[in-house]
């Protein structure tokens, strides 16, 4: 049976694909394959529903977890769930008998790997002495150690690797600075390192490479309200960047409803998450009203949906 090794880049543009940036990335792409223009993830193309559809093969409708805003405040029950409802890779392989590894650059502990045989951090908890970025996150070269090991055990069957600086720069920074485009380049340079450590079972190995958004930096415009509008038709909105999570009045109709959040200023598109819930994504360089907002990039809108998708 052959090993397969998963690669999540949080924030990683798909266009930073490139020989000149990001070589061994495109080498690994040319020899096996590529989505050229991308996958696209759902709306929010946001981290925590982003990486549990990667991890439970299920949309954000069905593992329930719609939002990254988990990670900030206590959220109402309509806006779905923290952690994934339905069972996840680990869960299966381990229904198999299968061992998994689950190496992040996140102690949130949401990116649903609870069930892996071996985890990083340990139990969601950052080491004492582990090396930040500048969110608090585990470096990429404080995962890439832990991660190696990992690939060094024999019986290990499936391998899920995480690296978080480049969605920590690209929010800082915005994704085309020049602080941007060095940690895509030092992103691409860890990559190589994890790919020289499995040469020598190359031919039973699979890796794929992800990200679980793009990013993209606001333009001058006001924030989106959306409860400045609306007739009535919704009492509450949770803003994930370019994308909001709208909380419909009971008795509201979602055509009708959806109708209206077109009409806002800065809203692109709308579609029905669940019986009272829209998902408004917001026109590019526009983001929603938010008691705070990044510095630098963001996402969760229509325009950051692209993600990194390579296989080797």
């Amino acid at each position: 049976m052959p090993r397969v090794v998963l690669l999540a880049l949080d924030g990683f543009p798909n266009r930073a694909i490139r020989p000149d940036l990001t070589p061994r990335m495109w080498a690994l792409a040319a020899a096996g394959g590529r989505a050229q223009e991308g996958g696209i993830t759902d709306l929010p193309s946001s981290t925590d529903p982003g990486f549990c559809s990667l991890l439970t093969g299920c949309y954000p409708r069905t593992h329930g977890v719609r939002t990254t805003s988990w990670r900030y405040a206590r959220l109402p029950d309509w806006v779905g769930v923290e952690t994934p409802r339905v069972p996840t890779l680990f869960d299966a392989c381990s229904r198999r008998d299968m061992r998994t590894a689950a190496v992040v650059g996140d102690d949130r502990g949401l990116l649903a790997t609870g069930s892996a045989s071996i985890r990083w951090p340990p139990d969601g908890a950052i080491p004492a002495g582990t090396a930040l970025d500048a969110h608090g996150y585990p470096a990429n070269r404080a995962v890439l150690p832990r991660l190696l090991d990992a690939l060094q055990a024999d019986d290990v069957d499936f391998v899920f690797g995480h690296f978080n600086e480049s969605d920590t720069v690209g929010h800082d920074f915005g994704p085309e600075s020049d602080a941007a485009r060095e940690c895509y380049a030092a992103t691409d340079r860890v990559v190589g390192e994890v790919l020289d450590a499995l040469q020598d079972r190359w031919p039973q190995t699979i890796v794929i490479i992800v990200s679980d958004h793009d990013m993209q930096p606001r333009d001058a415009s006001a924030p989106v309200d959306v409860m400045a509008a609306g007739d009535g038709l919704w009492d509450a909105y949770i803003p994930d960047g370019g994308a909001a999570l709208v909380h419909l009045r009971p008795g509201a109709d979602a055509q009708q409803a959806g109708a209206a959040l077109q009409r806002v200023d800065g809203v692109q598109t709308w579609l029905v998450g669940d019986t009272a819930l829209l998902i408004a994504g917001a026109k590019p360089g526009r983001i929603f009203k938010a008691p705070r907002y990044s510095s630098g990039g963001f996402h969760g809108a229509p325009a950051t949906a692209r993600t990194v998708a390579l296989v080797g």
